[in-house]
């Protein structure tokens, strides 16, 4: 007869469902920046829901499974365009990440604006940072003017989406988060 350890009784397995629960979130956001919202564009730029999702990782779940998404969110976006370098934008979503995730883990604040603020500046950097990336590596650089034009369009979407992807990040974040298992 199997003890209620050996059944998972006690000690419920978690994790699976989580990471399922994440990883669907992830290809259907980079699902829907590829497809439908690629044929909304507006000036040529559209909204990088992908970045979106992993920044609110990082704000509600911390460092760890911010950095986690965005390895895994940038290695899959640049794996599907094809004159992207491959990495680039994976490296760029691991650091912005960790840094919004840091960031929260001392942040005091509650205010409702904040995954909305964190957003706004995560998406200004990450552009900017592409691009320099980009040119550092030998990537043609287009021209000043259009950098700042993605980077303003950019930012302007993915701000104006927070409100309404944040909240249910959150509630799937939360509704597979693990029980807290407190060790004696």
């Amino acid at each position: 007869m199997a003890s209620a350890r050996s059944r998972g009784g006690l000690f419920p397995q978690v994790g699976g469902g989580r990471t399922a629960a994440i990883a669907a979130i992830l290809v259907g956001a980079l699902a829907l920046q590829s497809t439908v919202v690629a044929q909304v564009t507006l000036l040529g730029v559209i909204p990088q829901l992908v970045l979106i999702v992993v920044v609110s990782l990082a704000f509600t779940d911390g460092p760890r499974v911010g950095v986690v998404t965005g390895f895994a969110g940038g290695l899959l976006q640049d794996l599907l365009l094809p004159q992207a370098i491959v990495g680039l934008t994976a490296l760029v979503y691991v650091l912005i990440a960790f840094a919004v995730g840091s960031f929260r883990e001392y942040s005091t604040t509650e205010s409702v604006w904040a995954p909305v603020i964190a957003v706004a500046l995560s998406s200004f950097v990450a552009e900017a940072s592409y691009a320099l990336l980009a040119v550092i590596l030998g990537q043609p650089w287009v021209s000043f003017v259009f950098t700042t034009k993605v980077i303003g369009l950019v930012v302007l979407y993915n701000t104006l989406l927070t409100p309404l992807l944040f909240p249910l990040i959150r509630r799937v974040a939360d509704r597979f988060r693990p029980e807290r298992v407190h060790r004696w």
